[in-house]
């Protein structure tokens, strides 16, 4: 299918630091979605169940199954761009846990189960601050006092940082093609928890959107009315 017609009708999302409300709906931005054909959709859902994975629904599963099943339906994402996107996010998420189990002390490193590249290294290097990766991972170096800390808010955010950029250069290198569409929807996802998990800019958006409907005249007359109704 031609994507031209549905990425002209996705709207520009802010740079995630400056991202106050969302400029489309899910509801708006699934009836875009509807554009892609039958196969599309479903690489853009293995996609964000991915990215987005339900830590409930995996609860059941020991961490090494839940890595198992993590490789398998990466396996089954067609584009390697986007492969590559949700593998790095994957990656950053064992990282945290291996922090999170080291920080416990209940576990050692061969019990740690970790997905992606660095597994073998972080088992190796488990008493290492960044566990050796200092070099090839300049923002873990970062990261790590963050955890000591207990700052879990500001570490996911700026992990959300560094992917929205890759997302965003996947996205730029494809101007018309099913990666353009998913890495939008990905990086819309991130923006959409941001928000959803800073009280204060889900309060801002709340009181943009009620500011707005009741500037409408349908809803104005409403109060209009009910007041005349009280007094």
């Amino acid at each position: 299918m031609s994507y031209y017609t549905l990425v002209t009708a996705l709207p520009d999302l802010p740079a995630l630091a400056k991202c106050r409300q969302m400029p489309i709906s899910r509801i708006a931005l699934d009836r875009r979605l509807t554009m892609l054909s039958e196969e599309d959709l479903q690489q853009l859902k293995r996609a964000e169940s991915l990215y987005y994975f339900d830590a409930q629904q995996l609860e059941g599963l020991s961490d090494q199954r839940r890595v198992y099943q993590w490789q398998y339906q990466l396996n089954e994402i067609e584009s390697e761009q986007i492969r590559q996107c949700i593998q790095e996010r994957l990656e950053w998420q064992s990282l945290l846990a291996a922090m999170r189990q080291r920080q416990q002390g209940d576990k050692g490193p061969e019990q740690f189960y970790g997905f992606g590249r660095w597994t073998t290294r972080i088992r190796q290097h488990w008493q290492e601050p960044t566990f050796g990766l200092e070099t090839a991972l300049p923002l873990l170096a970062e990261l790590q006092p963050l955890m000591q800390k207990g700052a879990a808010g500001e570490v996911e955010h700026q992990i959300n940082q560094t992917l929205w950029q890759q997302l965003l250069r996947v996205e730029r290198s494809h101007h018309f093609a099913l990666e353009t569409v998913i890495c939008f929807v990905l990086r819309w996802g991130l923006a959409e928890k941001q928000i959803r998990n800073d009280a204060d800019l889900a309060l801002e958006a709340f009181d943009t959107m009620a500011k707005g409907l009741i500037a409408t005249p349908t809803i104005r007359e409403h109060i209009a009315s009910a007041f005349e109704e009280l007094s």
